[in-house]
C-alpha cells in the first residue's frame, strides 16, 4: 500500500498530539490532586463519588442542625432546673406555713416571698435563647408566651413543637411548649381533687381522697354539703354530678364513703359548709402558686381563718408535688433527647469519616504513581517529537 508523505506526516503529528494530551492530563491531575477530572475518566467511579458527595452533604447538614439545637435544649434543661428549685422552695414554704403555730402575720411574711417567687416563675417561663427566641412559645418563638396581668397569667403561644432533622431517620423536638410545661399539670393528688368551699365557716379540714375500690369508680364529680337536722344533729348530703342523694347523719369518726372513694374530715363542719371531690384535671402552675400566695396574704387568726388556710395549704402541697413530678418528667424527656442527640452526632461523625474516606479513595490522586506516569509521558512526548522531526526531514531526494 502506498503511503504518501502527507499521511506519514499526519501520523507523526497525531502521535505527537496524543502524547501531549496524555501529558497534559497527568499534569492537570497533579495540579488538582484529583484522579477523576471528568466523568469520562471513570464513569463508574464518578457516579459513586457523586452519590457519596450527596451523602456527605446530608450528614454535614444534620451535624449543623444538631450543633444549632443542642445549646437550646441545654438551655431548656437549665431553665427547668431553676423552675424545679423554685417549686421546691415553695413546697418548703408551704410546709412551714401549714404549721398550726403560725400566726396570720407570719403567713403574710411568707406570702411576700411566695408572691416574689410567682413573678420569678413567670420570668423563667418567658426565657429566651441566644437568638432572642422564646423557649416555651411553641412554634410562635417570636411571641412572648406568658402574659401576666396582675396575678393572672395567660398563655399566648401554641402547643406546637419545633423539630430538627438530626439524622436520616431521626427528628428531635428542640423544646417543649409552655402549655405542656406550665399549664398542663395534674390537679389534686393526680387522681382526685378534694376542696373546701371558700365560704365555709366550720373547722372541717378535708383529707386527700382514698380509692377503696377501683372497680366502683364512676368518674363523676361529688359535693358533700352539711346541715343541721331537726334534732340538732349534724348531717350531710352527697350530690353526684349535681344530683343530691339521701341525707345521712355525720359521724366524725367514720370516713365518708361512696362509689369506691373515701374521705375524712378533721374538725367539725358547720351548717352550710361544702366540700367537693372530683377527678383530677389539668391546671396551671401559676394558678396553684397564686392561690397559695393569696391564701397567705389574706390569712387570718382565729379558728375559721386557720381552717380556711389549712384547706388551701393542703391543696397547695398536693399541687406543688404534682408540679415537681411534672417538671421532673419534662426534664427526663429533655435528657433523653440530649442523649439521643449525642448518639446521633457520634453516628454522623462515624458515617462522615467513612464516606469521606471512601470518596477520597475514589477521587484523590496517588501522587507517587502520578509522578512516575508524568516521567513516562515526558519520555513518550520527547520520543514522539524526535520521531516527528526525523519524519519531517525525509525526502525522495535522500535516495537519489
Amino acid at each position: 500500500m502506498r503511503i504518501s508523505t502527507n499521511q506519514i506526516q499526519q501520523l507523526g503529528l497525531n502521535a505527537l498530539l496524543d502524547q501531549q494530551s496524555r501529558l497534559t492530563k497527568v499534569q492537570q491531575q497533579i495540579a488538582s490532586g484529583r484522579r477523576i477530572l471528568t466523568p469520562a475518566d471513570d464513569p463508574s467511579g464518578a457516579a459513586r463519588s457523586l452519590i457519596l458527595a450527596h451523602s456527605i452533604g446530608a450528614i454535614e447538614s444534620y451535624s449543623r442542625s444538631a450543633d444549632q439545637i443542642k445549646p437550646r435544649m441545654q438551655l431548656e434543661d437549665s431553665t427547668l432546673e431553676q423552675t424545679q428549685n423554685l417549686i421546691q422552695r415553695l413546697r418548703e414554704l408551704a410546709v412551714q406555713a401549714n404549721n398550726a403555730t403560725q400566726t396570720a402575720d407570719n403567713r403574710h411574711q411568707i406570702g411576700a416571698e411566695v408572691r416574689q417567687t410567682f413573678i420569678q416563675l413567670v420570668q423563667l417561663a418567658n426565657s429566651t435563647d441566644g437568638n432572642g427566641e422564646y423557649l416555651f412559645a411553641g412554634l410562635q418563638s417570636r411571641t412572648q408566651p406568658f402574659l401576666r396581668a396582675g396575678n393572672t397569667v395567660t398563655y399566648q403561644g401554641d402547643q406546637g413543637q419545633r423539630l430538627a432533622q438530626t439524622g436520616s431517620h431521626q427528628q428531635l423536638a428542640t423544646t417543649h411548649s409552655g402549655y405542656d410545661v406550665f399549664m398542663k399539670i395534674r390537679t389534686g393528688d393526680g387522681q382526685f381533687t378534694a376542696e373546701a368551699a371558700s365560704i365555709n365557716t366550720g373547722s372541717g379540714i378535708i383529707s386527700p381522697v382514698t380509692v377503696t375500690d377501683p372497680g366502683a369508680l364512676t368518674g363523676s364529680s361529688y359535693a358533700v354539703t352539711f346541715d343541721i337536722n331537726g334534732a340538732g344533729a349534724l348531717t350531710y348530703t352527697l350530690s353526684k354530678d349535681g344530683t343530691p342523694t339521701a341525707t345521712q347523719p355525720y359521724d366524725s369518726s367514720t370516713p365518708i364513703r361512696f362509689d369506691g372513694l373515701s374521705v375524712t374530715l378533721d374538725g367539725t363542719p358547720a351548717k352550710g359548709d361544702q366540700f367537693t371531690i372530683q377527678p383530677s384535671g389539668f391546671g396551671s402552675l401559676f394558678d396553684t402558686v397564686d392561690r397559695f400566695a393569696t391564701a397567705l396574704e389574706t390569712a387570718q387568726d382565729g379558728p375559721t381563718g386557720r381552717t380556711a388556710y389549712q384547706n388551701v395549704g393542703n391543696q397547695t402541697l398536693q399541687g406543688l408535688d404534682q408540679a415537681l413530678d411534672h417538671i421532673l418528667t419534662i426534664r427526663a424527656e429533655v435528657g433523653s433527647r440530649l442523649n439521643a442527640l449525642d448518639s446521633s452526632q457520634e453516628a454522623n461523625e462515624a458515617a462522615l469519616l467513612n464516606f469521606q474516606t471512601t470518596k477520597s479513595a475514589l477521587d484523590d490522586l496517588d501522587y507517587a504513581k502520578a509522578i512516575t506516569e508524568l516521567s513516562q509521558r515526558l519520555l513518550g512526548l520527547q520520543a514522539a517529537q524526535k520521531s516527528y522531526a526525523q519524519i519531517q526531514e525525509l525526502s525522495l531526494f535522500n535516495f537519489l
